[in-house]
């Protein structure tokens, strides 16, 4: 991992809370900046840091997690390239809530906390912005506890692949290995696995390696999901 670089002012370009900011001000924050770089599978930061940080992902994607006590990862969230972790730690003492780990191979430029709370002092509009990630935030929470708790696991994995789908194409590259995706939807990979397979038997789905999926029947996908 490689700290302390010139992190690349055009991090900051991508992340909706700033942009309203002027390209001096812009520029400001990010000579202040630091770019960390981070390979596949590496930690970023853990439940044991306390460093009160804003940290905006310039490439790359990166899981948040949580640790169950009986030692099981259940992914919170996964985030891309414009979006930004780390936030909650800006305004309290307390350490991280949640583990951060590159899903990939990835760029994460690093603000500090003291410059993003001066920054918030002089621009209070970008504090209703910090309030509005929030609520998108609490939004998706309460959906994934809606998912876990109304649909059971069948409806979760088609749920999720329906969320993949894109307009006039019924191929879906996941964005997660199997493993992240079974954490995601709350269930083991072999669990996961076994239900695929199961679809691929009835003719609704076809599978394409490890993360391609092709949807061949997707009104019963839906029946299934709605049942």
């Amino acid at each position: 991992m490689n700290d302390d670089l010139n992190c690349n002012h055009g991090c900051i370009h991508n992340v909706s809370i700033f942009k309203n900011l002027s390209i001096n001000e812009k520029v400001q924050i990010m000579d202040r900046a630091i770019t960390k770089k981070y390979q596949k599978g590496e930690m970023i930061f853990s439940t044991l840091d306390s460093a009160a940080n804003l940290w905006v992902i310039n490439q790359g994607k990166v899981k948040l997690t949580k640790i169950s006590p009986e030692g099981k990862e259940q992914i919170i969230r996964i985030l891309y390239k414009g979006e930004f972790l780390g936030e909650l730690s800006l305004f309290s003492d307390e350490k991280m809530t949640t583990n951060a780990f590159a899903l990939e191979n990835s760029e994460i430029c690093v603000i500090r906390g003291k410059d993003i709370i001066n920054l918030i002092h002089s621009k209070p509009d970008i504090a209703v912005k910090f309030l509005e990630s929030y609520t998108k935030r609490i939004k998706e929470a309460e959906a994934m506890i809606e998912n876990i708790g109304i649909y059971d696991i069948e409806q979760r994995i088609i749920k999720t692949l329906l969320e993949e789908l894109t307009p006039n194409n019924d191929e879906i590259t996941l964005p997660f290995s199997k493993s992240d995706f079974a954490s995601i939807i709350g269930t083991t990979r072999e669990t996961l696995s076994r239900k695929l397979a199961k679809f691929q038997d009835l003719g609704i789905i076809k599978l394409k390696g490890q993360r391609q999926i092709i949807i061949l029947d997707k009104n019963q996908l839906e029946n299934i999901l709605y049942k």
